[in-house]
């Protein structure tokens, strides 16, 4: 028997299929579509990381600002006498106790004795209003905001986020 060869004719041109292996078209094709796919997938993964990054940065930003809140209230509560004026919060302590002075210090909200925010966020607004109770107590109103991230960071690197609360002392 002979040997079996591929010649077809197109335009009176002949190809003959004796080389096989992968046309200029072919690689363009393949190449074009795995570079659509490597980009797709970077842009996934780049997104999914910033939401991470967003999920993270609220929690802290949350925790922080109950953390203060939760703080202050519990002094509060324990407190004789309160004072507010020009953004802070003075609590006189039964039993002759050391007085404890709230106010917004190196953009947090301090004590006398620690900062009850972290560094991430940044306090804005910290107000305090007193007022009198019917029952011989007195009722502090705490607002402030804390917001995280730069003016020059992206979206989801940016967060605010505002806390307020009302407590009053025991009943004298």
């Amino acid at each position: 028997m002979g040997k079996i060869t591929s010649k077809f004719s197109i335009f009176n041109f002949q190809f003959s299929k004796i080389n096989p292996g992968f046309t200029l078209i072919e690689v363009l094709t393949v190449s074009g579509i795995m570079a659509l796919f490597s980009v797709t997938l970077v842009a996934i993964l780049l997104s999914t990381f910033r939401g991470g990054t967003k999920s993270q940065l609220t929690q802290q930003i949350h925790q922080d600002g109950d953390f203060a809140l939760k703080a202050i209230t519990r002094e509060v509560r324990r407190a004789d006498k309160i004072a507010c004026g020009a953004g802070e919060l003075t609590l006189i302590m039964p039993y002759g106790g050391t007085p404890i002075v709230y106010k917004q210090s190196a953009d947090r909200v301090a004590s006398d004795s620690a900062f009850l925010t972290g560094e991430l966020g940044k306090v804005s607004g910290l107000t305090f209003s007193c007022i009198d109770g019917s029952g011989g107590n007195q009722i502090v109103t705490i607002k402030f905001t804390l917001t995280a991230g730069e003016a020059a960071s992206q979206a989801q690197e940016k967060l605010s986020q505002e806390f307020a609360t009302s407590v009053s002392t025991r009943q004298q």
